[in-house]
């Protein structure tokens, strides 16, 4: 087909409802010429590059990608978002019987196919980019075989700093890369005006710890976030490299921090208090291990006084814990005048709650006007009870917040959440 009696408009429509279903966009986008600019929108809004399947083709996604903007140069100018998988489904996480890795461990791509790269990035004017491990934490323990900057290669460096430092960028992810020094990390995005959006995990440096400095006073940082995501789990600190008067964290509404460092943690939350509305805490192991229950099992079991973090817009807590502890400790101690619309207790937790859980739960629920759930999302190990003996031990254990309709009890996969869910 050629041509439609559709009105454009409702093209429009019937293409922006499938813009998530890129299948079908491309179908569309070969139905009809009324179909394609619009169809092209989404398909061409977010592209994501992958590793090569096989290191020895000749061709990759990302050659693909610069022959494609080359041969249709209008299509460029409709990518907003760039997503650099470094390490990704190419690669093997199965252990053997011995509890090692089936596959050697390798360099990321970026650090071989790094000429192609250099050049797709000056054809494109993004308002987010990536670059990521999708793998597990201690697969790539201490950077070995991350993203190593300053070996990257000169053009390289020079486009990807250019994308950082953009006035039109609005969202930076990195999730596994080697620098020199925090300093160095915070430069990366020092200019970028227009950035609201920052996600820091698995960061290692080559500079000695203790020559580590935070930003300088003396050297402005023009970012002004408004969602954090900041993680210290299988990397170097980084929350305390953010504790700068230059750095502005007075306008964060969503902040996710990930640190043994609890005087970095304090400072940050004290920064942003008056104005995060969701709020996400892990308490971590600093120790990297293999075995994800052995991980979770070294979480302190509690959270302290939750007085100090919950400000007063505060709208969803989310927390990574071991036992109901925490529950107890967020009720006894939180503000009365608490905004609290939801709150997540995340972790391996088995059994159920004491009595004493449910009483406080009860005598302070006067308080929570505005909560409307409380969700229990434990970590599904092999050895596990099943979902929905646990879950029915949930439920009796809390009746007070049955009663309100509010308790949800779920399941999630260990390595979703904690792989990927925090960081």
């Amino acid at each position: 087909m050629s041509s439609t009696n559709l009105p454009q408009e409702l093209v429009d429509v019937i293409v922006h409802n499938l813009c998530e279903d890129i299948s079908s966009l491309r179908s569309c986008s070969l139905a009809a010429r009324a179909f394609v600019v619009s169809a092209q929108i989404h398909i061409f809004k977010r592209i994501e590059i992958m590793p090569p399947t096989d290191p020895s083709s000749s061709s990759n996604s990302c050659q693909k990608l610069y022959k494609l903007l080359t041969l249709s140069p209008h299509l460029a100018q409709l990518v907003d978002e760039l997503r650099i998988v470094l390490v990704g489904p190419e690669t093997s996480f199965e252990y053997d019987s011995d509890g090692q890795y089936l596959e050697d461990r390798h360099v990321t791509w970026i650090m071989r196919e790094r000429r192609t790269l250099a050049l797709v990035l000056p054809l494109l004017d993004l308002k987010r980019i990536s670059l990521v491990e999708d793998s597990p934490l201690d697969w790539n323990s201490y950077g070995e075989f991350s993203m190593k900057w300053n070996e990257l290669g000169r053009h390289l460096k020079a486009a990807l700093s250019k994308a950082f430092s953009s006035p039109r960028l609005e969202s930076v992810q990195l999730r596994g890369i080697v620098l020199e020094s925090p300093r160095q990390l915070l430069a990366l995005f020092s200019d970028a005006t227009a950035l609201t959006e920052l996600s820091l995990s698995r960061v290692y440096y080559t500079q000695r710890w203790d020559q580590r400095d935070p930003w300088p006073e003396s050297q402005p940082w023009h970012p002004r976030l408004q969602s954090l995501l900041a993680s210290d789990i299988s990397g170097d600190p980084i929350c305390r490299q953010l504790i700068s008067p230059r750095i502005d964290l007075t306008c964060i509404t969503s902040l996710t921090i990930a640190t043994e460092a609890n005087d970095s943690r304090e400072t940050i939350i004290r920064a942003a208090n008056s104005t995060v509305e969701h709020l996400k805490l892990r308490y971590i192991s600093g120790k990297v291990l293999r075995s994800l229950k052995e991980f979770c099992s070294n979480l302190p079991s509690g959270a302290g006084d939750f007085k100090s973090i919950i400000g007063p817009n505060l709208r969803s807590l989310h927390l990574l814990t071991t036992t109901f502890h925490s529950m107890d400790a967020l009720f006894k101690s939180c503000p009365h005048d608490a905004r609290l619309e939801s709150v997540v207790f995340e972790g391996p937790l088995s059994g159920t709650c004491a009595p004493s859980v449910n009483a406080t739960v009860d005598a302070a629920l006067v308080h929570f006007r505005f909560l409307k759930k409380v969700e229990v999302r434990r970590y599904l190990f092999y050895d596990s009870e099943p979902f929905s003996t646990w879950s029915a031990e949930i439920l009796a254990s809390l009746p007070s917040l049955v009663q309100r309709s509010i308790l949800a009890p779920t399941e999630v996969s260990v390595e979703d959440k904690v792989h990927h869910g925090w960081e």
